[in-house]
């Protein structure tokens, strides 16, 4: 049996991503019949064996191609890091690089890279992270990201992550509020009404989330999906909420609001950029990674 050359086995891996030949030929710049034709040769390459079968309108891999890729996919990455090292990458060259971000850092970083004067000919689109760590970690292995920002902890050996930034949690309420002045008691914490986050990929809400102790019960008046939200009902009622404080610091003299030090015990909000393997030394995706943590820090 004649090894099959590289280019074979990353039309292979391509397919198998995508689980079409259509997108992946679209992720190759090459044409389905090429695709195709790569596919039959590596069949024929590796004595006949099926790798992938029809199923409906798309295809599905062999139990051949599922241990083909499982064993070839960690050297691919390290051939494709061995080959990014050898292009080289300037910000002067126009290029528009995809961040999914979560809301925090999405208000904190886009007008940090607008008002920038160093980013050259390269710009940043930031898109709110999908609702489901599968979707994230998807878009960034199909290429279809560079790199998302986000607070879960994402234990997959083929991604690595980067802490871009760490900050508290901290209450809200209006500075109307007839009750709660400069401070708030365990006890206000669950006589007042609230407005709650509902923590993305968890049933739970951000104040659970972020706690070290375990909260008892609340008077939920509504629950939203946005920060901003949440501030503007907090800044028309006498209800409190949970949020981070750099939002807070950024919005809260807008929607007239008092900032809070929580009466429990919380943990630091943790801000990690993540990105798969195959990037991890690309010149780009490093400018990127390197860019972004400038940016915050000379913030």
């Amino acid at each position: 049996m004649d090894k099959p050359a590289v280019n074979l086995l990353s039309v292979f891996i391509a397919v198998y991503e995508h689980r079409s030949i259509t997108l992946a030929a679209e992720a190759l710049e090459m044409t389905q019949p090429g695709v195709s034709n790569a596919l039959k040769r590596l069949k024929e390459q590796l004595g006949g064996i099926e790798l992938f079968v029809r199923d409906g309108r798309g295809i599905t891999p062999t139990h051949s191609a599922i241990q083909l890729a499982n064993d070839i996919s960690p050297a691919l990455i390290q051939i494709n890091n061995a080959l990014s090292n050898l292009n080289q990458f300037s910000p002067d060259t126009s290029r528009q690089f995809k961040v999914l971000t979560t809301e925090t850092t999405l208000q904190l970083l886009q007008p940090l890279v607008e008002a920038s004067n160093s980013m050259g000919r390269c710009s940043i689109q930031f898109v709110l992270s999908p609702n489901t760590e599968t979707e994230v970690l998807d878009q960034l292995r199909l290429q279809q990201a560079d790199l998302a920002i986000d607070v879960a902890m994402f234990g997959n050996p083929s991604y690595s992550a980067e802490l871009l930034l760490e900050e508290d949690a901290v209450l809200i309420c209006s500075k109307n509020h007839p009750r709660i002045k400069d401070a708030v008691t365990q006890a206000q914490f669950y006589q007042e009404k609230h407005i709650t986050i509902r923590a993305r990929r968890s049933d739970i809400t951000l104040a659970d989330f972020l706690t070290h102790d375990l909260l008892g019960p609340r008077k939920v008046s509504a629950e939203c999906d946005s920060l901003l939200s949440m501030m503007a009902l907090i800044s028309r009622s006498d209800c409190i909420g949970f949020t981070s404080s750099i939002i807070a610091k950024q919005y809260a003299e807008m929607f007239n609001l008092r900032t809070l030090t929580p009466p429990f015990s919380v943990r630091k909000i943790q801000h990690k950029m993540i990105w798969h393997n195959r990037n991890q030394n690309s010149p780009a995706n490093q400018w990127l990674r390197n860019k972004l943590s400038q940016l915050v820090n000379e913030a």
